[in-house]
């Protein structure tokens, strides 16, 4: 497999620590960096032990450009105060360890419940806009917003346009917006001019299940064509599980010419 060329050191990966050395190897051998998720979950969240460890040996690495942010029950313009204030707390511990970790970009999920508008939706715009302009205030961090449960582009539009400034954009994730109501073409449509970060998994359709890059239905030679209008330096993660499938998808993007490769 040819190592890909500087002008990729975007191309992302998710490491697990219990695998750290085989995932070191791989990203070495093909020049990937980082987008930390596993010290988002509750388990690691949980477990001081591991958290500390793996977030001292990830440090070491240099490899973290990009960390997940905490985005199971997390809501930070829910209307429960208690439950917006826990998710609040939650996400500004997922920037410090950012920072720690010498990442330049955070990820979190789109909170927004998908079926339903009007007032739900204006305040939810309006709650979540002013909390992201804190964040990026108080941390300095690129700042990009999901597309999780949403069944359409609305939500996450809406909230671009509230915030309106070039460091908090929208990651879109191709193996959420396969399961949407809305078809790829009209997301780039709707949110091209947002869109500052990819997220890569296949699914058939139904579930969010991470399938390896050729196991799901999406089209990837129309997906190349709709990122093509994109900054070539956008930042690229493959979220599809084993190092065998990772190898698998860079060899299929390679051989087929996608992605800039």
């Amino acid at each position: 497999m040819d190592k890909i060329t500087k002008n990729h050191t975007l191309f992302q990966i998710q490491p697990t620590f219990n695998a750290r050395n085989e995932y070191e190897k791989l990203a070495d051998e093909e020049g990937l960096l980082y987008e930390l998720i596993e010290l988002s979950t509750p388990p690691a969240l949980n477990e001081s032990g591991f958290f500390s460890n793996a977030l001292e040996w990830y440090k070491s690495t240099g490899r973290v450009n990009s960390f997940h942010g905490v985005f199971i029950d997390i809501n930070p313009a829910s209307g429960d105060k208690l439950l917006k204030g826990l998710s609040r707390k939650r996400m500004k511990e997922s920037c410090v360890t950012a920072l720690a970790l010498g990442a330049k970009n955070i990820v979190f999920h789109c909170s927004c419940f998908p079926f339903l508008r009007g007032g739900y939706l204006d305040n939810w715009v309006k709650e979540s806009a002013e909390f992201y302009l804190e964040l990026l205030d108080e941390y300095k961090l690129n700042i990009y917003v999901e597309n999780s449960f949403d069944v359409d582009a609305t939500p996450l539009k809406e909230l671009m346009k509230a915030i309106n400034n070039n460091h908090v954009r929208v990651c879109l994730d191709f193996g959420h917006a396969n399961y949407s109501r809305l078809p790829l073409e009209q997301w780039f449509e709707s949110l091209g001019e947002y869109i500052g970060y990819l997220h890569i998994s296949n699914n058939m359709g139904d579930f969010d299940d991470h399938l390896p890059v050729l196991d799901g239905n999406i089209d990837w030679e129309k997906v190349n064509k709709l990122c093509g209008e994109l900054d070539k330096n956008t930042p690229i993660t493959l979220e599809v599980n084993t190092i065998d499938n990772i190898r698998s998808a860079l060899d299929f993007f390679k051989e087929n010419h996608l992605f800039g490769m």
